[in-house]
């Protein structure tokens, strides 16, 4: 009889896998997956703000050369940019942010465009000098009332100001 057709015998090598090797893969499978799901957090993170990153320079500048034109403060509404869904004239928002045109921060000092974080209480201000400062405060909750799960300033190598530099609310 031909060996291609025949069955193999239980005690044969060709008898497949035992339990103990199929658990193992297992293990293996589950301690890569450990190892790796917090770094694809991080970058899942990364790609998230690097897209606020450039929707409030777009913001900034859009806003600036409306303000140059026009001689003082402009709305959503009179920029030439597509940022998101109408929220207000001052506010728009995108899956993961709150985008706000040029306002004041908490100390009054004037910014060109904000960003909320809409899962966390972090808040990226463009300032008018034309750098990107965050406030995280893990303390006082002001935004959506929960604790940033990353040090996102360290995160994303952006100076933290704390929440009287840079907030949104």
């Amino acid at each position: 009889m031909n060996k291609i057709y025949q069955k193999p015998f239980p005690g044969d090598k060709n008898a497949g896998f035992t339990l103990i090797e199929l658990l193992v893969v297992v293990l293996i499978i589950g301690i890569l997956s450990a190892v790796a799901l917090p770094q694809y957090t991080k970058a899942v993170t990364k790609t998230r703000f690097a897209e606020a990153f450039a929707n409030l320079k777009t913001i900034a500048q859009a806003h600036e050369a409306c303000s140059l034109g026009k001689g003082e403060g402009c709305s959503f509404d009179e920029l030439d940019i597509d940022v998101g869904r109408y929220s207000s004239d001052h506010w728009r928002e995108t899956k993961n942010f709150n985008y706000q045109t040029a306002s004041y921060d908490c100390n009054g000092n004037p910014i060109w465009s904000a960003a909320q974080y809409q899962s966390e209480d972090v808040c990226l201000c463009y300032r008018q000098d034309g750098q990107i400062v965050l406030s995280q405060d893990h303390e006082m909750a002001t935004c959506v009332n929960k604790e940033a799960s990353f040090d996102y300033a360290k995160l994303l190598n952006v100076p933290d100001v704390g929440y009287d530099g840079c907030c949104c609310c």
